[in-house]
């Protein structure tokens, strides 16, 4: 009897476990169909079931954007393009798709000025994602006690292998700064973005505070706290205030 119930328990584990991997591929297939014909609404509505069942992937996240976009949602695009390259930070189209989103936000926010050596920097640290920074680091690293290790074998005394390490670790000190930075921008800041066509930026959490700013749909900042229905956000411009959370989506 109880090998018995077992048997029926494991074999229906197996068959809800094919229905939900079957029930996920329909509403891709769904999803994607739903696209090509124009119906963008019933697409992102398939997309967002897909995530609501924990079904994550770039792919998804880059299709939902388009679907948003092509409906003119143009904050929910950039929400979901960034969401994309959070799961695959190599995604070029989602990249490019996104800057052509960004294009169509309304504000016009001048970055702070950080000077010729701060653009530099900015410019160097935001070429590869940290990753990359961390692979090239380890990479380094190697090569560096390959090569110490090959002077004191050798008791190579001449003054060009020191150049190279001297020079080998200026680039791993580099590439280790450049990877922190990276994951502070992408992993450890909280981001929002702006998801209505407009909303007050406020002194403090609330109506009864004065407006400060008003921002547009697809406006990016940082967030940096929450206090009841509002965030305190940061703008690029370093202006700081509160949004209605309402209208807001967080990356």
């Amino acid at each position: 009897m109880r090998i018995s119930l077992f048997v029926i328990v494991l074999f229906l584990i197996l068959t809800c476990s094919h229905c939900f991997a079957v029930d996920n591929k329909t509403l891709w297939d769904q999803a994607a169909d739903f696209y090509d014909k124009g119906n963008y609404p019933s697409a992102i509505s398939s997309y967002l079931r897909l995530i609501e069942k924990e079904y994550f992937s770039s792919e998804i996240y880059h299709n939902l954007g388009n679907a948003y976009f092509k409906n003119g949602q143009y904050g929910r695009a950039i929400w979901a393009y960034r969401k994309a390259l959070t799961y695959d930070p190599d995604l070029e189209q989602a990249r490019t798709n996104l800057e052509f989103a960004r294009s169509m936000n309304l504000d016009r926010i001048e970055v702070r000025e950080g000077g010729f050596i701060a653009d530099i920097w900015d410019f160097l640290t935001g070429l590869w994602g940290y990753n990359e920074y961390l692979i090239a680091l380890a990479i380094i690293w190697w090569v560096l006690g390959a090569l110490a290790a090959l002077l004191i074998y050798r008791g190579n005394f001449a003054s060009w292998p020191y150049y190279l390490l001297i020079a080998g670790l200026i680039v791993a000190i580099f590439s280790a700064a450049a990877a922190a930075r990276r994951i502070k921008i992408d992993r450890l800041t909280a981001w929002g973005v702006l998801v209505e066509n407009a909303a007050d930026i406020r002194e403090g959490p609330g109506e009864d505070f004065e407006r400060i700013e008003i921002g547009h749909e697809g406006l990016e900042f940082k967030i940096l706290g929450e206090r009841e229905d509002s965030y305190l956000i940061e703008l690029k411009n370093g202006l700081k205030g509160w949004i209605d959370k309402e209208a807001v989506l967080k990356i």
